[in-house]
C-alpha cells in the first residue's frame, strides 16, 4: 500500500502537540540526507552562528587555549567536590 500526503497528515495529527518539533525536525533529517539533488557540503548549510562557533573554537586550537580531556576531566572532578 503506497502512503500518501493526507496518510501521512492524518498520523500527524493523532500525535500529542509535544511531538510535532520532533516529527519536524525528523523530516528536515530525512530530507537533508537523501536530497540526491542538492549536492553541497553539509557544512555549506551551516547557520552564520554555528561557523562562528566552529571558528572561535579553530582559534582557540591554533592560539593554544585549550586543556586535554585528563586536565578538563580533573578539573570537572575538582569543581564538583568542591561544590559538596
Amino acid at each position: 500500500m503506497e502512503i500518501t500526503l493526507k496518510d501521512l497528515e492524518n498520523n500527524i495529527r493523532t500525535l500529542p502537540e509535544n511531538f510535532y518539533e520532533e516529527v519536524n525536525d525528523f523530516i528536515d533529517f530525512l530530507k537533508t540526507k537523501y536530497n540526491k539533488t542538492n549536492s553541497q557540503d553539509w557544512a555549506e548549510n551551516l547557520s552564520e552562528i554555528h561557523r562562528d562557533s566552529i571558528n572561535k573554537g579553530l582559534d582557540d586550537i591554533q592560539s593554544g587555549r585549550t586543556i586535554g580531556q585528563e586536565s578538563a576531566q580533573k578539573n570537572i572532578k575538582d569543581y564538583i567536590n568542591s561544590k559538596k
